[in-house]
């Protein structure tokens, strides 16, 4: 009888355990943390969007305008690893305060500019902004998770980002005929102040500091979670240049931030051009791969943990996933191509895009399972590299269009893919960095 009753309370400990790990602050902090992407992404896609009026209003051409979304990069880039090691250094709160505030001005600015070189200065300095943004929440993440979390963690804040898109064509082409291209960025210059206000009042750095967190909660994270110490030191940057899954890290990411990229600055303009959407048909079409990514996000880190927690093995939990979305990605790209109906080249991009939401995701929560302590170091890396496909990306595709047409772009595209699916098996998720004898 006794054994009985204990047998009763372990399972009561384990379920209540169970709801906390559902259930909690910190799943609270992941929701504001979809809406910062939600709108930080939004204020990018709707450049895409107001693509012809602002290209005649500024007299630009297709590799002029895709110089924007490169500039963009380029700050973007150089912000990365900086902004990831001050997040280490002085808390997530606060870098992801200073960049949300920095790159609402930037994009109020996007609107005020009255000629071509002050817009192409306006959007570098706003890239640099946004640049801190997903090395701090690593760096968030990597206190506020459990181990086998990590997946969906990083899945908060790209779903955000991703579901920015599915929205931003609607609700920019509504602004955009209301009010002109310009009232599309100051109406989202003040979404962004919003949400920074929102973030002072609710972000910490960590559990331990957070006011409204219960017990149960902080010593679950606490008891579960990757960092290891309390002593701020800087990345072992030295070390980890030596390793070769440090730049396979990055080179594949490069590849898949090159292809999201594509679709961020031209899909509008190739549904426009290549299959004669109208604005409001467009606004609609160009939802779908957007809406698909953020779905397998979402499932994808978490699925990608269930298998962690399964086999504890993150070469398939995360390998295995990175690999089937990069096939198909093939195949809807291919498809796409080929297609000669216009809904049925929405399926198949639709089809594409989700694809790699499967090795965006994954890659993420790979940065924050090698990083660990240094996760705001190691993302910051990757997405250095991945800013360099997003700098790449927009001009050499534009070129592309421009030279040898739409179709001739997409099959280009699926080349570097056979690239990132290599560099997935040099990584080897499942080897640290850095061994324990460093």
């Amino acid at each position: 009888m006794k054994q009985v009753k204990i047998e009763k309370q372990v399972e009561l400990i384990a379920e209540s355990q169970g709801k906390e790990r559902k259930i909690g602050l910190r799943w609270g902090m992941g929701l504001i943390f979809f809406i910062i992407g939600l709108i930080a992404y939004m204020d990018r896609a709707n450049l895409s969007v107001v693509a012809k009026p602002m290209m005649d209003a500024l007299n630009m051409n297709k590799v002029e305008f895709g110089l924007l979304s490169s500039l963009f990069y380029a700050g973007y880039c150089i912000a990365q690893i900086p902004g990831g090691m001050l997040a280490e250094r002085f808390g997530s709160r606060k870098i992801i305060i200073i960049a949300i505030t920095w790159w609402s001005a930037f994009t109020a600015l996007t609107a005020a500019s009255t000629s071509y070189v002050v817009l192409c200065i306006v959007r570098f300095l706003f890239g640099v902004g946004e640049g801190p943004m997903y090395p701090a929440n690593a760096v968030f993440n990597s206190y506020w998770f459990q181990k086998h979390e990590k997946g969906r963690a990083a899945s908060a804040l790209l779903a955000g980002s991703f579901f920015g898109p599915v929205i931003a064509p609607g609700v920019s082409v509504a602004i955009l005929l209301l009010f002109g291209w310009q009232g599309v960025f100051y109406s989202f210059a003040i979404l962004g102040i919003g949400i920074g206000l929102v973030w002072f009042i609710v972000g910490r750095d960590k559990p331990e500091l957070h006011p409204w967190i219960s017990e149960k909660e902080k010593v679950l994270i606490c008891e579960n979670r990757s960092i290891t110490g309390t002593v701020k030191k800087a990345a072992p940057w030295k070390l980890y240049l030596r390793n070769i899954q440090f730049w396979a890290v990055g080179i594949q990411y490069f590849v898949v931030i090159y292809m999201n990229t594509f679709f961020l600055t031209w899909l509008p303009t190739y549904l426009m051009e290549a299959r004669n959407f109208s604005l409001k048909e467009m606004g609609v079409a160009a939802s779908f791969p957007w809406l698909a990514i953020c779905f397998t996000v979402l499932a994808g880190g978490a699925l990608s943990d269930i298998i962690l927690q399964r086999t504890n093995s993150r070469m398939k939990a995360r390998g295995s996933l990175a690999l089937i979305g990069f096939i198909f990605f093939i195949i809807g790209l291919y498809f796409a191509a080929y297609s000669t109906s216009p809904w049925m080249n929405v399926v198949w991009l639709t089809l594409a895009l989700g694809a790699l939401g499967l090795p965006i995701v994954t890659s993420w929560a790979i940065a924050n399972d090698l990083g660990q302590e240094y996760a705001g170091s190691v993302s910051g890396w990757m997405n250095l590299w991945g800013s360099i496909g997003g700098i790449t990306s927009p001009i050499i595709c534009g070129w592309f269009a421009q030279e040898m047409g739409w179709n001739t772009t997409l099959l280009i595209n699926i080349i570097p893919i056979g690239l990132a699916i290599f560099l997935w098996f040099i990584i080897k998720p499942d080897r640290p960095l850095i061994s324990s004898e460093n």
